[in-house]
This record gives C-alpha cells, sequence and structure tokens, in this order.
C-alpha cells in the first residue's frame, strides 16, 4: 500500500501558465507529471482494488446509459471528494486549485466537478467517437453543462506499441467526423493530463493491448 501524506496541493507557477496558454490559444493542453508518482501509483491501486472487488460497473452511452462494449469498453466507479483516502482528497484537492485557478483567470465560470475512476481491459475495444457536450443552444441542453473534460492517466510503464490513445480530432464538426479527419494522437502516460472543451472536441480511445487505467471526469457550469 502506498502511503499518502496530506500536502497542500499546490499548482507550479509554470504549470499553470503553460495550461492557461495551451487552453486559450488551442482550447485543449496536454501537461506531463501534473501529479506525483506516489499520488499516481496510490490512485492506480485504488481503481485496480474497486475493480478486483467488484466495484466498478460497465459504462454506458447515451442518456439512457445504454451498455455495449463494442463501442464503450471501459469500467468505471464514480469518486465522492468526501471519499477518506488521502489519495483521493489529494486529487480533488487539486481539481479544486485547477477549478479556482480557470475560473479567475479565463472567468470560465465553473461551479463543481463529476469524476470516476476508468479502466479499459486489456485487449478492449476503447471508445468509439463521440462528444462529452454539445453545444448549450442544442435541444436538451441543461443549465448544469459539462465545459471542460479532463483525464489524468494513472497507468506504469506504457509502451508505445501497446495503443490506447486519446484521439482528439482538432477541427470543427458538426457530426462525428471521419478517422482520417485532422486530429492528434495522446498517448496515456502515467501522470499526464489532458484538458480540453467539452463541447468543442470530438474524441475516441483506441484499442489498447494492456489495461490502461485514469481519473476521468468534467468540470461543470451552474
Amino acid at each position: 500500500m502506498n502511503h499518502i501524506h496530506p500536502t497542500p496541493a499546490l499548482l507550479p507557477e509554470d504549470m499553470a501558465d503553460a495550461l492557461l496558454d495551451s487552453l486559450t490559444q488551442q482550447h485543449y493542453c496536454v501537461i506531463d507529471h501534473f501529479i506525483a508518482d506516489d499520488v499516481m501509483a496510490s490512485l492506480r491501486e485504488l481503481a485496480l482494488a474497486r475493480q478486483q472487488a467488484g466495484a466498478m460497473r460497465q459504462a454506458g452511452t447515451s442518456r439512457a446509459a445504454v451498455t455495449n462494449p463494442d463501442l464503450r469498453a471501459d469500467q468505471i466507479a464514480w469518486l465522492d471528494e468526501d471519499d477518506a483516502h488521502p489519495a483521493v482528497r489529494h486529487y480533488f484537492g487539486l481539481l479544486s486549485e485547477l477549478q479556482q485557478l480557470l475560473n479567475r483567470q479565463l472567468m470560465m465560470g465553473l461551479d463543481h466537478v463529476e469524476t470516476h475512476f476508468a479502466i479499459y481491459p486489456a485487449g478492449s475495444s476503447g471508445y468509439a467517437t463521440h462528444i462529452d457536450q454539445f453545444h448549450q443552444h442544442s435541444p436538451g441542453a441543461t443549465a448544469s453543462s459539462r465545459a471542460l473534460t479532463l483525464i489524468i492517466y494513472l497507468n506504469e510503464h506504457w509502451p508505445p506499441e501497446a495503443g490506447g490513445e486519446l484521439r482528439l480530432y482538432t477541427g470543427q464538426h458538426a457530426a462525428a467526423p471521419l478517422p482520417e479527419a485532422e486530429h492528434i494522437d495522446i498517448a496515456p502516460l502515467g501522470g499526464r493530463l489532458v484538458l480540453f472543451l467539452s463541447d468543442r472536441f470530438w474524441h475516441a480511445v483506441r484499442p489498447a493491448t494492456q489495461a490502461r487505467v485514469s481519473v476521468t471526469g468534467w468540470f461543470k457550469t451552474r
């Protein structure tokens, strides 16, 4: 068991500046070494323990949360900021500081965060191309909507041949883009943070040959 000694979750100034610059210029960012190695290892251990204990469920797609592993293969377990686990407390403290930074510097109006562990089993199909939040003016949009998607990868020793990249389509598309549309592939390296506007970027998770572990969530508006 990894032991985390709770300390104030502080974003280094250079990391905060890089994050803000990237979000401002291209509406997404990729930040390596966002969390300390011991925190990452402890979160990973906790995610795998919950999977082993049967505390994770097959994730669904659409508002009806229909499960179809051919479209979305991850297993998830929601996280609660009241969780007493030191690594989870550290994680939520870091997200709180990130939320305050984004509201103060970019006026994003972020109100709260929803987040869960996500594990894609080895050999699974990944997650088909999708978008996390349709534009606010679309039918069915609610007052509390996903504004910013966040992913922190918890993988150890991830080789390039393992796959599992996040494919982020950089163009603007009214519907799911074709696979060959302009994109970047982001490897799920341990400690790496990915942030992007939820209603701006279509994305997919590529198949992987080994288990792919992350914490994934959304900052939501009021």
